[in-house]
């Protein structure tokens, strides 16, 4: 594919790590003919894993930010023997982008066409629009340099990052800072409508003495500013990576990113197609019990016919108004409403006071478990307010 065809839809894949891809390679999405990429070098090519090929690009950025962290012996070599060395002795780089855009195109019948622009570790003040004038050297510039080149029918763009901005730095201004880049980018491209879907950035396993310094309340902070951003941003939709599993820390093993990858493409059908975007919560109302415990109903909309599993939906957590656990009320357990399918019972040790606020997906490494008959993830979300029925 020396050009993409009328009949390709072109989708962007930008952020960080887990977007560039680290999953292993053993075990990765082959090749599929329907799904095409504009390689980091610049040219049209089949779909192959690793598609992040950093060292091969041929926008300096990239260079530039892996060069300073290379080992000694490595650091008076080309671009091109370190990609070599990359290509034969790294085990990792698989990523969501196949999975996107074969689900993609098994239900559009169309052909696919993938711009990788990731770069792992990288925050949001790095890919600034402001930086657009150095051009290449620049993630953003690098970025409009890679539409630009890669051509052909522009559908969207693919955004996951945010875990380097979970910082008291850089997490409450997140929300407020990407809605700017989203704005900035539809202006660059002239397109004001362009869809853009994120994911809310998932767990991390913090181990004292190997893993340290990230602070649960930052990373709660951006993920909530990435849940609510179709709130805030029109043509936007967002899916929720807080059940998959790691291979390592941080980043989300091959299995997980597949999985990734086909909720994405849903995402991008329903906002292509007017049908609104994943599961998101309406509001939690209080249940009467009578046993004399309390409980709450999860209200969600966007559901696929049910939660899964049925029963011991893990997650949910009581807090206060100051963010701390609740000294006298928990969840025991939650299970898949029986009245609506679409909704969550959760099952508390009393009634909820005043201070009782639910949430769902907090701290750095939650256990979450509630999908949808689709395969959609229930977001995480801050505490909020039960409301009496």
């Amino acid at each position: 594919m020396s050009t993409p065809s009328d009949n390709t839809d072109i989708w962007v894949l930008a952020g960080q790590s887990n977007m560039q891809g680290c999953g292993l390679l053993q075990g990765a999405l082959a090749p599929d003919e329907r799904v095409s990429c504009f390689t980091t070098a610049g040219e049209w090519g089949a779909g192959e894993e690793p598609l992040h090929r950093l060292w091969e690009s041929f926008a300096p950025v990239h260079q530039n930010l892996m060069r300073p962290s290379l080992i000694e012996e490595q650091r008076e070599l080309s671009d091109a023997e370190i990609a070599a060395i990359e290509r034969a002795q790294n085990p990792a780089g698989a990523g969501l982008g196949l999975a996107f855009g074969r689900a993609l195109s098994d239900a559009t019948n169309r052909h696919v066409g993938l711009v990788p622009a990731a770069h792992g570790g990288t925050t949001l003040e790095q890919w600034s629009q402001h930086l657009k004038g150095e051009g290449s050297n620049s993630l953003y510039g690098a970025m409009l340099e890679r539409i630009r080149r890669a051509g052909g029918n522009l559908q969207g763009v693919l955004w996951y990052q945010g875990e380097s901005d979970a910082t008291p730095e850089f997490a409450a201004t997140y929300a407020e800072r990407f809605d700017q880049w989203i704005a900035a980018l539809r202006a660059d491209l002239e397109m004001p409508e362009l869809p853009v879907i994120v994911v809310q950035i998932g767990c991390v396993a913090q181990c004292p003495g190997v893993v340290e310094g990230w602070q649960a309340e930052c990373w709660e902070q951006v993920r909530e500013a990435l849940a609510t951003l179709p709130e805030r941003t029109p043509h936007t939709a967002v899916a929720s990576a807080i059940d998959l599993g790691l291979d390592d820390s941080i980043h989300i093993h091959t299995a997980g990113l597949v999985r990734l990858g086909w909720r994405l493409a849903r995402l991008a059908l329903n906002l292509t197609q007017g049908n609104g975007g994943g599961p998101r919560v309406e509001r939690i109302v209080e249940v009467k019990d009578t046993r004399g415990y309390g409980a709450a109903r999860v209200e969600c909309s966007n559901v696929a016919k049910s939660w899964s599993p049925r029963e011991h939906i893990g997650g949910f957590e009581v807090r206060r108004s100051d963010g701390e656990r609740h000294t006298s009320i928990c969840v025991l357990n939650a299970r898949t409403d029986e009245a609506d399918p679409t909704g969550i019972h959760v099952l508390l040790s009393a009634p909820p006071d005043e201070n009782c606020f639910l949430g769902y997906g907090l701290g750095l490494n939650p256990y979450c478990n509630a999908v949808d008959a689709a395969d959609m993830s229930l977001p995480a979300f801050l505490p909020r307010t039960i409301e009496g029925e």
